[in-house]
């Protein structure tokens, strides 16, 4: 099941910064698998986790996360 309502660009933005996905899932204390699914719209991460993938890829929760329009 995908969030078809919220979109995030974690991908693009963690390719950006030259990390893997291994190395952004220790940063923020999530597992690898956590990042994919988050990465592929499967699951939705907590806010507490929103804000850690925020800080650790220096962009505000709003430049990772938007509503789609319907």
């Amino acid at each position: 099941m995908t969030h078809e309502r919220v979109g995030n660009k974690i991908q693009s933005i963690r390719k950006e910064r030259g990390l893997t996905q291994d190395q952004l899932s220790k940063n923020i204390g999530v597992s690898r698998v956590s990042i994919v699914a988050i990465e592929k719209g499967h699951f939705l991460p907590t806010i507490a986790t929103a804000l850690r993938l925020a800080a650790a890829l220096e962009m505000s929760l709003e430049e990772l996360f938007w509503l789609k329009e319907d």
